[in-house]
């Protein structure tokens, strides 16, 4: 048993081979995750902004239907 500097460099290597397997498959699922979830705002986004345009047309429409009775009143 070998009680020096390195003595306990087994269980350090263990651990760090450990670590490095969590990382391995860790650090793909998260990226992964936050690739799917990126992509889900970016859908959302342009659906909003569709969304925003077509009010905008129904509210241009509106304004000048309004504009054209307050016309024919005065």
């Amino acid at each position: 048993m070998s009680t020096g500097l390195f003595g306990g460099a087994g269980i350090v290597l263990g651990l760090f081979y450990f670590l490095f397997i969590v990382l391995w498959v860790a650090v793909p699922v998260f990226i992964y995750l936050i690739n799917k979830r990126v992509k889900e705002m970016r859908d959302n986004s342009r659906e909003y902004r569709m969304e925003i345009k077509e009010l905008n047309a129904n509210l241009k429409y509106l304004k000048r239907k309004f504009n054209e009775t307050n016309e024919h009143q005065t």
